[in-house]
């Protein structure tokens, strides 16, 4: 195949329908944060249980992914997105005839665990399945088309909740089970992206993922970061954040969060077109941004601002997704490939919940604005503690752009968050 652009990636006919199955799915998932907390607090709820509802679909997730990518290693990947997008759409929908028909939220509770058990076994899979349908030159293109879409379907998504909430938010949580449905008929016909030698099962799978993992000390030096950047950085961001911004300009939160989706998609689309020598530094020293919006929000200023700050940080993180799961694809050996990606991911969202939870108590004992204050500080010094791996600074991926650049070693691994 020739290198990877835009066109000639989407001229590839099994990229072509992975994309629409997975661009359906993620415009479903889209709208689910936005229509459960509608829904919950149309039905007089408190935030806790908002709080509950999304934690027991991340928290499955977190615990099984190690065992969906020993699956996705061991197994065809196809039947198992196939699987996974199915039962998703199944308890999704279940979401929605519960929350309509005002049933126990002890039900969607359950629905929701069961909807992240689901995407432990999916999202592996999906990782992996990628090389199976280009080749490495045009792994950066697609991988960047996927990044942009994602932040395509954030601007999309609160936008077709509201649209829904005239009727009832419930109806969002119906859109995204028909996601989930057409996105597993997509995947008919596919290649089945077959493991490409037997590998073992259980713990012994696990440590080898983990084993892999290991060979560059940087990786796991970048995992550790990425874990509690979410947990420090994002986390009080997000939960402290609308508090401060809704009294001094209404809708204010809103607008923040389509800024940073907006940025997201541009970054996306602008680092699958670089051919960039040194992917994982340039990614590394992207996270600098990650900081701004906490620092302005803390220093009081304007929402013009902070959605300036936004964009900088969406288009940080879209290009950090794509360099970075590029560099994995490129680099790792496929039938190692899922578990890799699957306990990084594990290892940098492990602390996320606890980071939701910490911030309003720790605001409590130190105040919201110098918690926010420590969080752009410690973005800073985040960025700092990588940048001085030499192994980091050194590791060239063989570009992740278009294409063009050296291959790299086939053992040499990257992490994504």
């Amino acid at each position: 195949m020739s290198e990877g652009t835009f066109r000639t990636v989407l001229g590839v006919r099994t990229f072509r329908r992975f994309f629409l199955s997975r661009a359906v799915s993620l415009a479903g998932d889209a709208v689910v944060p936005t229509a459960l907390a509608l829904a919950v607090t149309g039905r007089g709820e408190s935030a806790e249980w908002l709080g509950v509802l999304l934690a027991a679909a991340l928290l499955p997730k977190v615990f099984l992914l190690a065992f969906g990518g020993i699956a996705a290693d061991r197994f065809a990947k196809l039947p198992l997105m196939a699987v996974s997008s199915v039962v998703c759409g199944l308890t999704q929908a279940a979401t929605a005839v519960l929350l309509l028909q005002g049933g126990s939220l002890w039900w969607v509770l359950g629905c929701q665990a069961l909807y992240g058990v689901s995407m432990a076994v999916g999202y592996p899979a999906s990782f992996g399945y990628l090389p199976h349908c280009v080749d490495a030159g045009m792994l950066g293109a697609a991988n960047a088309l996927l990044g942009a879409w994602t932040g395509a379907a954030a601007l999309l998504g609160p936008a077709l909740t509201a649209a829904l909430a005239t009727v009832d938010p419930a109806l969002a949580l119906a859109v995204d089970a028909a996601s989930f449905f057409l996105g597993a008929l997509l995947l008919l016909g596919l290649p089945r992206g077959g493991p490409t030698e037997r590998i073992g099962g259980g713990l012994a799978a696990l440590h080898d993922g983990w084993r892999a993992l290991r060979r560059l000390p940087w990786l796991l030096r970048m995992t550790v970061v990425d874990s509690l950047i979410l947990m420090v950085v994002t986390a009080p961001f997000i939960v402290l954040g609308p508090g401060l911004v809704e009294p001094r300009s209404s809708g204010g939160w809103a607008l923040l969060m389509l800024c940073f989706a907006s940025g997201e998609l541009l970054g996306s689309l602008v680092s699958g077109r670089l051919a960039l020598p040194r992917p994982i530094l340039i990614a590394a020293l992207g996270l600098t941004v990650i900081g701004l919006p906490p620092l302005l929000l803390a220093a009081g200023s304007g929402i013009g601002w902070l959605s300036i700050a936004q964009v900088l940080a969406g288009a940080a993180i879209g290009a950090y997704g794509v360099l970075v799961n590029t560099t994995i694809q490129r680099t790792t050996p496929q039938d190692q490939l899922a578990r890799v990606g699957a306990i990084a991911s594990i290892g940098s969202f492990a602390f996320l919940p606890l980071g939701y939870v910490l911030a309003p108590v720790l605001a409590g004992f130190v105040g919201v604005r110098p918690l926010l204050w420590c969080a752009a500080a410690w973005t800073l010094l985040s960025v700092a503690v990588l940048v001085a791996d030499r192994d980091l600074r050194g590791f060239d991926g063989g570009g992740t752009g278009s294409g063009r650049g050296r291959p790299a070693p086939v053992d040499a691994l990257a992490e994504h968050t």
